[in-house]
């Protein structure tokens, strides 16, 4: 058994785009920032999208990522080192 994660973590700034499912044309080519991620439900991702305040729900399907939060320095650093002792 695998563990399931959100295709984009919390603060990853993201574009919506056309997919299968229908939805509102002038969502199409916005921007926004993902508020909730949970590996619980990992196909869909909560976006706050820019100059709104309810987040809407989005299928991972519909987002592209446009710039992903850096890392700390600490797990940075963590996966700079080798895994063995």
């Amino acid at each position: 058994m695998a563990i399931a994660l959100p295709p984009f973590p919390q603060g990853t700034r993201i574009r919506v785009r056309r997919a299968d499912f229908p939805m509102d044309p002038g969502l199409v080519g916005r921007e926004g920032v993902v508020i909730h991620a949970t590996p619980y439900e990992e196909a869909r991702a909560g976006v706050l999208l820019d100059g709104e305040t309810e987040t809407r729900f989005f299928g991972a399907v519909e987002l592209v990522e446009v710039e992903r939060p850096p890392l700390d320095p600490a797990r940075a650093a963590g996966r700079a080192r080798l895994a063995r002792p």
